[in-house]
């Protein structure tokens, strides 16, 4: 080790000088791959994962700024839906319809004769309910008849209307009618496969 020294101390100047350049551009290279560089990537990747959790902190707070107000178009919507379901119900409670179609006659006057429900006739998103209909009494009881049933909540179609002489009673002219009454229902599957 002391022969080393000594060279180096009888070295020429330049050689000495060269000689520290050396060691410090080695000793700056090893600085920079082993030190500098790792903290620099790190650095890098730190700050990309940093940019990317701001943005999902911006996408969630705007998401939670606004949750009352998708709270409120989600009551909106269930309210329209449940309207929609009572226009266009999923079951066809006939029991219910003839309740009511029976209601509203009697409320009109009108003797219901009969009321003879057909089977059911699957279309797309839907299904036809036919109830065959036959009332008595007279115009204007009728008309009544038709209008209150116009006004239902439910969708109910009423066709094929024929009306025919049905008599005097009481100094009141009687009109037997007859028709088709169509009602609907919501089919969650397409016909043909099990509900």
């Amino acid at each position: 080790m002391e022969q080393l020294l000594d060279r180096i101390a009888k070295a020429p100047m330049a050689v000495k000088i060269g000689g520290v350049l050396g060691i410090a551009v080695v000793l700056t290279l090893i600085n920079f791959f082993f030190f500098v560089q790792p903290v620099e990537d790190q650095l890098a990747a730190n700050e990309a994962q940093l940019r990317s959790m701001e943005r999902q902190y911006a996408e969630k707070k705007e998401i939670a700024d606004n949750l009352n107000e998708r709270r409120r178009e989600m009551a909106v919507l269930e309210e329209r839906l449940a309207q929609a379901l009572t226009e266009l119900p999923e079951q066809a409670d006939l029991q219910d319809l003839l309740g009511q179609l029976n209601d509203i006659s009697r409320k009109s006057g009108l003797e219901l004769a009969k009321i003879e429900p057909s089977s059911e006739q699957p279309a797309e998103f839907f299904s036809k309910i036919p109830l065959r209909m036959s009332v008595r009494g007279n115009y204007h009881e009728i008309a009544l008849f038709m209008q209150e049933v116009s006004r239902m909540r439910r969708i109910v179609n009423v066709n094929n209307i024929k009306l025919a002489e049905g008599g005097m009673r009481n100094d009141k002219v009687l009109i037997q009618s007859e028709f088709l009454a169509t009602t609907f229902r919501f089919l969650q599957n397409k016909p043909g496969k099990a509900e």
